[in-house]
């Protein structure tokens, strides 16, 4: 699907659901945003990249991959910055993975921590999704929307499961590997090998694990915190239910940026707990506006990230090997 067709769908979908809810309210709402809230918005959008960071890191040193906090944060912020315009998350890792590699750390580490980043984050909202689905779903969640969560879920799982198995890595090695181009062969071997090495490190997926459940709480609270700016107080319970279907729906790669995807998701997901769709609009604009402002420092970084040159003059001053 090309950039320019993602580009019309997102817009598209957004004008359906922005009319679906009626503009003139979802108008009368946003007059009404509290600004002291936003701010509160803001901060925890901040709290959530430096967590996000702190994970990618913990990961790197795992495959000996020393970088600095800040020096990190900027490849993170210069990737989300970009990213806010791509599909998904691919733009995103191909910007860490590349800034990383260009200034000099080795590439089947980053690679294989990067991956493991995204996947690992990703099976764990499935997993999130799929446990407050049957914990708190009762009646209120239609049957197809619990069904689309479990079978995710299930599939994502078996996945990594088959992915592990020594029978499958084997095959995979003598069947799949000799198919390669013989110039990317032994890199895509090294990638693979960095990657399983995580399953030897206990305690550093422990970390990663407790990391992660610090990262989903403070979504949490973001979601808490843009309700309140809409004039909203949401029960916990409420948003435990709704918010990790809507993070399963997000990771869907259709539109750009989730423009549309989030819109349409937060008006049927909501709804189900008794937000109308007017108020629903607003908070998803809001975090749609919110998260490019938390985003927007990344685009200082732009040049020092991507340009190989500034990045290795950049490492060479920082004596960082």
């Amino acid at each position: 699907m090309s950039k320019i067709v993602r580009v019309l769908i997102s817009v598209g979908l957004l004008a359906l659901v922005i009319g679906f809810a009626d503009w003139h309210a979802v108008w009368a709402v946003l007059r009404k945003v509290d600004l002291r809230w936003v701010a509160v918005v803001l901060l925890i959008a901040v709290l959530d990249r430096l967590i996000t960071n702190y994970r990618w890191q913990i990961l790197l040193r795992g495959r000996g991959v020393t970088i600095g906090f800040a020096q990190l944060f900027r490849v993170q912020l210069a990737a989300n910055f970009i990213g806010a315009f791509l599909p998904g998350f691919i733009g995103v890792d191909a910007v860490r993975i590349t800034a990383l590699c260009r200034s000099g750390e080795p590439t089947a580490p980053v690679f294989a921590a990067t991956l493991v980043d995204r996947a690992t984050l990703a099976i764990a909202t499935l997993i999130i999704g799929a446990v407050t689905v049957i914990l708190l779903a009762h009646e209120r969640v239609p049957d197809h929307i619990v069904r689309f969560v479990l079978i995710l879920t299930v599939i994502a799982v078996l996945m990594l499961s088959i992915a592990l198995h020594p029978v499958v890595r084997r095959w995979a090695r003598i069947k799949l590997l000799p198919h390669i181009p013989e110039r990317l062969r032994h890199r895509v071997a090294e990638i693979a090998d960095a990657s399983l090495a995580y399953r030897h490190q206990w305690r550093l997926v422990a970390e990663v694990g407790v990391v992660t459940l610090l990262l989903f709480a403070v979504r949490i609270g973001f979601a808490k915190a843009v309700a309140y700016s809409c004039g909203l107080d949401l029960s916990w319970l409420d948003l435990l239910l709704v918010i990790p279907i809507l993070w399963v729906v997000v990771m869907l790669p259709i539109t750009i940026g989730g423009i549309g995807v989030q819109d349409a998701g937060y008006v049927v997901l909501m709804g189900l707990i008794g937000v109308a769709a007017p108020v629903a609009v607003s908070m998803s604009l809001v975090e749609h506006v919110v998260a490019r402002l938390a985003s927007l420092p990344g685009a200082l970084f732009i040049n020092e990230v991507v340009g190989s040159a500034a990045v290795s003059a950049q490492r060479t001053e920082s004596g960082v090997k």
